[in-house]
């Protein structure tokens, strides 16, 4: 009798066992008597601003009667990527007004068609370690890979879900922007859907560049944040952030890197300091005749001010400055000061215009380092 019943808990614990490992290892897998297109138009204002665009840029025929793949992005992922929109305007100094009217109907053309797929593209058929390539409509390369979550301290044991990608352009995954699903292999009379989470951003990292190319640009503006005051003191080094010809004009790339990356050289000051901000323990150098480094300055009053420059080198410099492109000061001759850090004063001055404004530094003459220019009220 023990035997039998040792025999038959065994079957049983098999048996729940077996039962345990398909219910773990089951995906749910739905099906819609109507066309991806109309099964969205059910789903009430889910869909609605997705409906919308997919209408505006005439998808609506291969969601309705063409056999696609669609990863589904929700409307929540629009109006999220019309936030970032606008807050990169915003940053720009452009009014955050726009709606979704005011964004190309070629840029939501070219992004909806990054989620459709052509055939059929189910769960199973992305059971690779990398994943597979996939193309969508306009021949844009993407990825999509299974993968699950954990659950109950099961590893792996959890929901199964689809990392879907961008890949970029880029053979590298860390280049990659990637999405997940919420539900999935959701079966429609033409197509296969996969709902993504409400906390993609539509358009993956692309929108707001192709909407609004001005983002891409680089960051142009004062390096510190915020405009240097004037009276006051101006370093060198805290010249404004942006690209060559845009902060600054220089002729040799090679200078030193002590405070920052870009053209103008930049080294340790002998005499630096830095009460007014952590440019104040350098200076430039390594300039050449014409050179020019911009800064975005505050002026409190219009009228004359007296300039005195902190400068070294081995003489014959000559320097002045513009506000806005337009001369302001007078030619100032710099003396040889007996070595690149034997810091000495020379003067001139300048009529300024109040308010916010653009200064050039322009080395008419090089053969000099500059440590700062202080700027006082006559």
């Amino acid at each position: 009798m023990r035997k039998i019943l040792l025999l038959l808990s065994l079957t049983a614990l098999f048996a729940c066992k077996k039962g345990m490992e398909q219910y773990r290892n089951a995906r749910p897998v739905s099906e819609v008597s109507v066309s991806t297109y109309d099964f969205l138009r059910q789903q009430g204002a889910l869909y609605d601003t997705l409906l919308r665009l997919i209408d505006a840029v005439h998808l609506t025929d291969t969601l309705k009667n063409q056999q696609v793949t669609f990863f589904v992005p929700q409307d929540v992922s629009i109006e999220t990527a019309m936030k970032n929109l606008n807050f990169a305007r915003e940053r720009l100094g452009e009014p955050g007004n726009w709606t979704l009217d005011s964004v190309p109907l070629a840029v939501w053309d070219s992004l909806l068609r990054r989620y459709i797929v052509r055939g059929i593209v189910d769960a199973d058929s992305l059971r690779y370690a990398d994943g597979s390539d996939l193309i969508s409509l306009y021949g844009h390369e993407m990825n999509g890979k299974t993968s699950s979550t954990n659950a109950s301290g099961a590893v792996g044991g959890g929901t199964q879900l689809l990392v879907y990608s961008d890949k970029n352009d880029s053979r590298f995954t860390k280049d990659w922007s990637t999405a997940l699903t919420q539900n999935v292999d959701i079966h429609s009379k033409n197509g296969l859907m996969h709902i993504l989470e409400s906390q993609h951003v539509f358009g993956f990292t692309s929108f707001v560049g192709k909407a609004y190319p001005r983002s891409l640009e680089p960051i142009q503006g004062p390096y510190l944040g915020y405009p240097i005051e004037i009276p006051g003191i101006l370093n060198a080094a805290d010249y404004d952030e942006g690209p060559k010809e845009i902060a600054y004009h220089y002729k040799n790339p090679d200078g030193g890197k002590a405070y920052r990356n870009d053209d103008p050289g930049t080294e340790n000051c002998s005499e630096g300091d830095n009460l007014i901000s952590p440019g104040g323990r350098y200076n430039i150098g390594w300039i050449s005749d014409g050179d020019w480094v911009r800064y975005t300055v505050d002026i409190k009053d219009t009228g004359k001010y007296k300039l005195e420059l902190r400068i070294a080198g081995n003489g014959g410099g000559i320097v002045y400055l513009l506000i806005d492109d337009i001369p302001v000061s007078d030619e100032i001759a710099v003396p040889n000061t007996g070595g690149w850090q034997n810091w000495q004063s020379v003067f001139g001055t300048a009529d300024l215009p109040e308010g916010k404004h653009l200064m050039k530094v322009v080395f008419k003459k090089a053969n000099l380092n500059l440590h700062r220019i202080i700027f006082t009220k006559l």
